[in-house]
């Protein structure tokens, strides 16, 4: 049985057992800021766990899942992996224990047809019932039930003595294998039926749930009947692709592995959103494809930089059952591309700092971890690089740094000590949808109050000074989401008045964050709710022109371009999108025309409810990170744009007005953001830059704006001119002083040693200088101060000679920077640094003359 073949079979098993199919959901968890990556199976299904969803009883998906604990240890083994696929099915407070064992030994034994004296299965030591179940009702003979500890058969392992709290329960797992206590675990079957306490008691779920997870490639494996995972249908496939990169193939196994895993993982990972940077699941992701990078070189690519090369493969086996990999494939490739070729410099620059900086170190594991934090260098290259200069790495003080640094990650990504939080669905429970009308209005009269919250508790009533959240039966305002702000506004009635500050949802309500100006709000009585009617209209403005916007980059840049990030606000729209150069200035010129062309035409907008399917058949472009449900609203503008879209628009694109672009950078790898004005803050631009050009008129005695602007440029030469004169200038007295110091220096060990200060003098100016020095002569040591209002910098040069002779800029630099309070370093040949304790310039420049007259007399 091919791996795509196991994973629609157990699917389509659990839903004709009554289970709803959910796609996978998104590798970046978008409503759990306590989770880096989704790892398992559950993690989309918590509020369902807690009781707080009731309409699903029964589900099963095929989760794509990342762990990236045990990096190092990918590849190694049969089975490990950062990125793998889980099958799992999952009851909320319907079947459990006999029914997830029932299910789960009808599917292994008869679905794939696995032999029962070739099964085994544990259970946690004290869970007489699932014992009882197996042996009394599965026929599973009592020698092939092994009881185990809360360590193996307990979910989170060992919770009743460790923790942490929330849902837990014992579990029991399927393995395969002829003797009892020996083989592959391929299933896990969790009966959550405790909610542990700060105090260990294990007190009953209100209700019990089952949570169960197949490991796809795992289950593929035993069911292919090969050794590992890496063999499995869709590895060779990848595998075959891989080795056409390498000149000695399968020579280096692991290595391989890793790199088939690696791939995946960066491919599923940023085609989810998770774009390589330098903190939080960016990083990870960062990582992992300089590890990749790492273990390809390593395995013998025929070249530096052809980790991308493997996206086509990835794509061709999982495009089919993941499209948005298929859909993003030019834009996973640009990010991964730039970021090999991003590695390879660090490469070329960094390991040789490395090991310039390891011999003079006090702490060679500290520097060594500096180097793989912070700069990414895999392990296994740092440790070749110590070897080479002969220092010896601290094993257990790198692991102990590499500790302290996880323990930081894990604090700044607030990953929480319990398993759930019950967030807000406790405030909700036993209520409806809110029927939105904003579509259509801004105002409803007659709107009925289902509930007041005032910090996490439902109240009798919100009374005057008070802030809290309303709850209506149905509501003209529009909740934040999909980018767009939510609205503000204003409800009254019954002798009460609140501002909404703000508007949120939770889950299927509107939520109203409200201060209340007099009175008192009660449930059960009837209200007027009015949306600041002006304040919508600007961010519908801006929401149209975000529309606009996307349609106007795909059509300038390319359809590689996609949106990651929006913020529809009501004075600015800001707009987050895959690209991998800036955007110049022609191009943005071009941009702006396209959207203000189109707003010149006042095309009317279509909205319409459609399937989703038939809305993506149609050619709509989904917003990224959107969660859609089955039925989807589809706006259209015209045949410039059409998306799927929850938000406010407007009428026709003729009331956006007029549409500029105020910025455009970048905000990490192969993500540009363009910020935008539009209506009354457009006009207000414009009207600012006019009265600019007035003044610019006025000082320039122009007549007209285009005398003024060739006048300026002539200013800009003149200008350009003078600085090209001053500067040529200023570098040739630095040259001049530098000759003449030279030429009265003292010599050690056969070395000139020189130090000069300097005001002002620009520190590029005087690097260029002693660059064309150390080139010129070779027997130098030059130390030059130059010192500013606020702050001063040191140089150091050596010339090649000076180096032989054992003096070192980068540490003669760092001891001087210790010394007087500043900081920097460098080369052996050239090293900066600076203070801004002006007072100690002249002390830095002594100290360095002493530093290269005790070296080098010393050295030689």
């Amino acid at each position: 049985m091919k791996t795509d073949e196991l994973r629609k079979t157990y699917l389509q098993f659990f839903e004709r057992k009554a289970h709803r199919l959910f796609p996978s959901d998104s590798l970046v968890p978008a409503d759990d800021p306590s989770l880096l990556f989704t790892g398992a199976g559950m993690n989309q299904f918590k509020p369902y766990f807690l009781g707080l969803k009731k309409d699903v009883k029964r589900a099963t998906s095929c989760q794509k899942c990342l762990r990236t604990a045990d990096l190092d240890r990918v590849g190694k083994t049969n089975y490990h992996h950062s990125f793998f696929e889980m099958l799992g099915n999952f009851s909320f407070g319907d079947y459990f224990k006999e029914g997830a064992i029932e299910m789960g030994w009808e599917f292994v034994t008869r679905e794939l047809g696995l032999p029962k004296d070739k099964l085994w299965v544990s259970v946690y030591e004290e869970d007489q019932e699932a014992f009882d179940i197996w042996k009394k009702k599965m026929g599973v003979p009592e020698a092939r039930i092994v009881r185990m500890g809360a360590e193996d058969n307990f979910w989170p392992s060992n919770a009743p003595k460790d923790g942490p709290n929330g849902p837990c329960g014992p579990c029991s797992e399927i393995y395969v294998g002829e003797v009892p206590g020996k083989g592959v675990e391929i299933w896990n079957l969790v009966f959550t039926g405790y909610n542990r306490q700060s105090d260990g008691s294990l007190p009953p779920l209100p209700q019990p749930n089952i949570d169960t997870g197949m490991g796809l490639e795992r289950c593929a494996a035993v069911i292919q009947g090969v050794e590992s995972n890496f063999d499995t249908d869709n590895f060779v496939r990848l595998r075959a692709e891989l080795h056409r990169l390498l000149k000695t193939p399968g020579k280096e196994r692991a290595r391989e592995n890793a790199v088939l895993d690696h791939i995946r993982a960066a491919v599923f990972s940023i085609a989810d959103g998770a774009l390589p940077s330098n903190e939080g699941r960016g990083y990870v992701i960062r990582k992992i494809i300089r590890l990749a990078s790492d273990h390809l070189q390593k395995a013998g690519a025929v070249d530096s930089g052809v980790f991308h090369k493997l996206i086509p493969a990835v794509v061709d086996v999982y495009g089919g059952v993941y499209p948005e990999i298929s859909e993003r494939q030019k834009t996973i490739t640009g990010i991964i591309e730039n970021e090999e070729r991003a590695f390879w410099e660090i490469i070329r620059t960094r390991v040789p700092a490395l090991k310039s900086e390891l011999p003079a170190s006090k702490d060679p594991a500290a520097t060594a971890f500096k180097f793989y934090d912070t700069h990414g260098l895999p392990f296994e290259l740092i440790q070749e690089a110590a070897q080479t200069v002969g220092v010896t790495l601290d094993p257990e003080r790198f692991e102990a740094l590499l500790s302290e640094q996880k323990k930081r990650s894990r604090e700044s990504s607030k990953i929480a000590g319990e398993i759930f939080s019950k967030g807000f669905y406790h405030l909700i429970d036993g209520l409806g949808p809110t029927r939105f009308l904003g579509y259509d209005a801004t105002e409803e009269p007659r709107a009925n109050l289902l509930r007041a919250v005032k910090g996490d508790a439902i109240v009798p009533e919100l009374k005057a000074g008070e802030e809290g959240v309303l709850l209506f039966d149905k509501s003209p305002f529009y909740a934040e989401s999909g980018g767009q702000i939510g609205d503000a506004g204003r409800i009254a009635g019954a002798g009460a008045e609140a501002d909404v500050l703000d508007t949120q949802k939770m889950d299927h309500c509107i939520a109203h964050k409200v201060v209340v100006k007099q009175g008192a709000f009660r449930p059960g009585t009837t209200y007027a709710l009015a949306v600041d009617a002006v304040r919508r209209a600007d961010i519908m403005k801006n929401h149209t022109a975000t529309h606009l916007l996307h349609a106007a980059l795909r059509r300038a840049l390319g359809d590689h371009v996609k949106q990651s990030g929006s913020l529809v606000a009501a004075d600015h729209l800001r707009f987050d999108f895959t690209h991998f150069q800036a955007v110049g200035p022609d191009k943005i010129a071009e941009i702006e025309t396209l959207v203000n062309t189109e707003i010149s035409k006042n095309t009317p907008l279509d909205k319409r409810e459609l399937s989703k399917d038939d809305a993506i058949k149609e050619g709509a472009i989904a917003f990224f990170g959107e969660k859609y449900g089955d039925t989807v609203r589809v706006v259209t503008i015209g045949d410039f744009s059409k998306e799927l879209c929850g938000g406010t628009h407007l009428r026709e694109t003729g009331q956006i007005g007029s549409f500029r672009i105020t910025s455009e950078s970048s905000i990490q790898a192969g993500v540009r953001r363009i910020e935008a004005v539009t209506g009354r803050a457009a006009d207000a631009m414009l009207e600012a830059a006019r009265a600019e050009l007035k003044e610019l008129q006025r000082e320039f005695s122009s007549p007209s704006p285009e005398q003024t602007v060739g006048r300026i440029r002539m200013e800009v030469e003149r200008l350009r001119s003078l600085r090209d004169r001053l500067s040529g200038q200023a570098q040739s007295r630095v040259r001049q002083r530098l000759t003449e110091g030279l030429g009265g220096a003292s010599s050690f060990a056969g070395v000139r040693c020189l130090e000069l200060s300097f005001n002002n003098a620009d520190p590029e100016l005087i690097r260029r200088e002693l660059e064309a020095l150390r080139k010129s002569d070779a027997s130098h040591v030059a130390a030059v101060v130059s010192v500013f209002e606020d702050k001063f910098s040191f140089t150091l040069s050596a010339g090649s000679e000076a180096v032989k002779k054992g003096f070192h800029c980068g540490n003669t630099v760092k001891e001087i920077a210790k010394a007087i309070g500043g900081s920097g370093g460098g080369k052996p040949d050239f090293a900066t640094g600076g203070s801004k304790e002006i007072s100690r310039a002249a002390e830095a420049l002594g100290l360095a003359a002493q530093l290269a007259r005790r070296t080098l007399t010393e050295k030689n």
